[in-house]
């Protein structure tokens, strides 16, 4: 797919380690978020207050930046529009265990399952110990777009050749688990899009997470 980089061939097991993989793909552009979700960042912010999750913010896959602006948050956006200056343009660059609060809207149903996959343990790695991440995507309706099924329950293939994916909550909680294992509490949030989800870390101290799951391939 466009925009996605090679696999390293052997040898990576550990969340910990750092990646320069673009993480999502340049297709996504198209469907990045405007001033139409600015409420939604409003209510994310609102259940961190509520939460009581304190510090520093990464909205990851951060579109046109509006939102962001909004919440006062660092910015991960690998495709930038033009005007629009990102925090961090690769995820390699994102120190590991660094932000307290990440969000991730709308961004998860524009991979497919592998590329997913490494989003999802990017946003694990730069989360901080008790720190939490709201992650939303898009339900049923991607698949009122015109296209042609995808190869996974409620997905379809544009005909421009984007991808795109709805989840049902329970889906989304438990792919989510599955990905992260036991260092992180994955819960359902309401009021956030389609399906919403909160995940938050466990561990305190360093990195030590493994998911011998993931094969032993990171993106580069």
């Amino acid at each position: 797919m466009t925009g996605l980089s090679t696999l390293l061939k052997a040898g990576l097991k550990e969340v910990g380690k750092k990646t320069s993989t673009k993480v999502i793909p340049e297709a996504s552009q198209k469907t990045q978020l405007g001033t139409t979700t600015i409420p939604t960042y409003k209510k994310v912010e609102k259940i961190f207050k509520e939460d009581n999750i304190k510090g520093n913010t990464l909205d990851f896959g951060a579109g046109r930046g509006l939102g962001a602006k909004e919440i006062k948050a660092d910015t991960f956006e690998p495709f930038p529009r033009e005007n629009f200056k990102p925090n961090y343009t690769s995820s390699s660059d994102i120190p590991t265990e660094s932000y307290n609060k990440i969000t991730s809207l709308n961004v998860l149903n524009v991979l497919p399952k592998t590329e997913r996959r490494k989003a999802v343990l990017e946003i694990a790695r730069v989360l901080k110990p008790k720190g939490s991440a709201i992650i939303s995507t898009r339900g049923s309706d991607v698949l009122a777009a015109k296209g042609t099924k995808g190869n996974e329950p409620m997905s379809i293939i544009l005909n421009d050749g984007r991808f795109q994916k709805g989840f049902t909550t329970k889906e989304l909680i438990e792919e989510m688990q599955s990905i992260l294992g036991n260092d992180f509490i994955v819960e359902s949030v309401s009021g956030v899009g389609k399906a919403a989800v909160k995940i938050t870390k466990r561990k305190i101290g360093g990195m030590v997470m493994r998911n011998d799951n993931y094969n032993t391939q990171r993106a580069i």
